[in-house]
């Protein structure tokens, strides 16, 4: 994860640590029809308050690739750093937003409830901090338990910090010595903080054990379920990987890799309610839930640490975080989002989906990040 050396990590996760396949078991390929448009001169605010171009943005801004999609057509399609169409790249925290599908796919089968307990499908975890928690609680984030997820503690990368360890136990960095008890042992470690909803909190560990619930309800390991519940039915053209940890167990929170444009068709299926060639795969209900949220979603949002801090970097009020995406505009504009510059944007109003992956040398770099999505939303006004 460590800049220079992320620059060409990103792409070659399946060289570096153990990984299992996402598949596309079918071999039926959603093929996405062209509508080459030039948008390299279309014009947003940097960072520094100049007035910079798309081409010049994606050259400074560590881009690796960008897809956009307007219509159902891709619109604008570039490649940086090596990278090329068949490249898989780290997807960080977006794999939080494909996790989130496979669980309201589930939900839509019926196989458990938003507001089942935890403990109810997943009896390990009682007596831990997820005592009394919802699955709703788990995938907004708004559980209890205590965990920090301060990306300057990557500053302390030989600490025994809760995040780092976490990260030697998950496999994000080598366990140097350490007894390998993986990321679901590890998170026995983590007491409780507060109630249970009181309010959102960003903690990466909750959504592994979403992957898990989703392992037990389905009878399948994770990487199979979503080989047959997203990755088959949406039409994928590559097979994904996603790394496990010591023990064997997938790293939910943001060990995916896929390429650009899966990753753009995953997108459009958000911005379509759900249906991919007139089949509803991720049942529209959820869809809807997502980007529309709730006011108890924007409450607990408004209340957190980065509700206020993003407000302060963009100068704009973000809605929620509701079924692992962003609720930049309530049901009109959301986001997936990964540390180092990864994101899945979308806008209902123009119909514009884009995929983008990035390795910026640092994890969190939120004067980029807020030039990123002025970038994005230009695009589509242009597209409009």
């Amino acid at each position: 994860m460590d800049s220079p050396h992320n620059r060409w990590s990103f792409q070659h996760i399946s060289e570096i640590l153990n990984t299992v396949p996402i598949s596309n078991t079918s071999g039926q390929v959603n093929v996405l029809p062209r509508a080459d448009t030039n948008l390299d001169d279309v014009s947003f605010a940097a960072a520094d308050g100049s007035t910079t171009s798309l081409k010049r943005h994606l050259d400074q801004t560590f881009c690796d690739s960008i897809c956009v999609i307007h219509d159902g057509a891709i619109v604008y399609e570039r490649y940086f750093n090596g990278m090329h169409q068949e490249t898989p790249h780290l997807l960080m925290s977006v794999t939080k937003s494909v996790t989130a599908a496979a669980l309201g796919i589930a939900i839509g089968r019926g196989l458990l409830s938003i507001n089942d307990l935890v403990t109810k499908i997943a009896p390990e975890f009682s007596g831990t901090s997820l005592e009394g928690a919802s699955i709703r609680h788990l995938i907004d984030m708004s559980a209890g338990t205590e965990f920090v997820e301060d990306y300057e503690l990557y500053k302390f990368p030989d600490s025994d910090l809760p995040l780092i360890e976490y990260e030697r136990q998950s496999g994000y960095r080598p366990l140097d010595g350490r007894i390998a008890i993986g990321a679901l042992k590890h998170f026995h470690t983590y007491p409780l903080a507060r109630s249970h909803g009181e309010v959102f909190d960003y903690r990466s560990p909750l959504t592994n054990v979403v992957a898990r619930i989703l392992e037990i309800v389905n009878g399948l390991p994770f990487n199979d379920v979503v080989s047959r519940d997203v990755w088959t039915p949406l039409g994928m053209e590559h097979s994904a990987n996603i790394f496990v940890d010591p023990v064997g167990f997938t790293i939910a929170d943001g060990a995916m890799s896929c390429t650009t444009r899966d990753l753009a068709r995953f997108g459009l299926a958000y911005l379509n309610d759900g249906f991919v060639n007139g089949k509803n795969i991720i049942p529209k209900q959820w869809v809807l839930d997502t980007y529309e949220a709730d006011d108890e979603a924007s409450r607990l949002y408004a209340k957190s640490w980065e509700g206020s801090q993003f407000e302060k970097s963009s100068g704009s009020k973000w809605f929620a975080y509701h079924n692992a995406f962003w609720i930049i505009d309530r049901a009109a504009q959301f986001s997936g989002l990964g540390i180092f510059g990864q994101s899945i944007w979308i806008d209902r109003p123009s119909r514009t989906v884009i995929a983008r992956f990035s390795t910026h040398p640092e994890a969190s770099m939120q004067t980029v990040g807020d030039e990123e999505l002025r970038g994005f939303a230009a695009i589509a006004q242009s597209l409009n």
